[in-house]
């Protein structure tokens, strides 16, 4: 079972890798306070989508420390676009298996952990918001360095 999700963890990231080598339109990160992921505080990101026609890969990049003390990361995404529509989704980022491996790319005593957010296309140009909660039920998430929001387009 275990080679399984090592498998499916790495053919995702592969999946990611292969998005990098498109067309890179927006990257920003932004770091958590003093490391300490409390409930109630926002990390917001604003992405402007230019082209309506076009499949866009939106890539969330979560950075903690190699002391980081759970298995997972719960967090809430909301997206709020032109359109006035507000959408928000529940999302787990497993950050280490069963026997305590980290499934993120450990580097030092920082380890990043990639998620493919959406594969789509964006229905009206404009700013989109992507505002992320942390979700855990803990009121202090520790550890948390920063989160990275990048936007891709294939290329032609």
């Amino acid at each position: 079972m275990n080679k399984v999700c090592f498998f499916v963890y790495w053919a995702c990231s592969l999946f990611v890798l292969s998005s990098c080598s498109s067309n890179v339109r927006y990257a920003e990160a932004k770091s958590v306070a003093n490391q300490q992921w409390k409930q109630g505080d926002k990390i917001i990101f604003k992405v402007p989508i230019e082209d309506t026609s076009r499949i866009y890969d939106v890539i969330l990049t979560v950075r903690t420390t190699a002391d980081y003390p759970y298995s997972n990361l719960w967090m809430y995404l909301t997206v709020d676009g032109p359109l006035g529509k507000s959408q928000r989704f529940p999302m787990q980022i497993v950050t280490a298996d069963p026997q305590g491996k980290w499934m993120g790319d450990k580097s030092g005593s920082t380890v990043a952990f990639s998620k493919v957010i959406t594969h789509d296309r964006f229905p009206k140009k404009g700013k989109y918001k992507f505002i992320f909660e942390q979700a855990a039920t803990e009121k202090v998430l520790p550890e948390v360095m920063d989160l990275t929001v990048e936007l891709y387009t294939k290329k032609p």
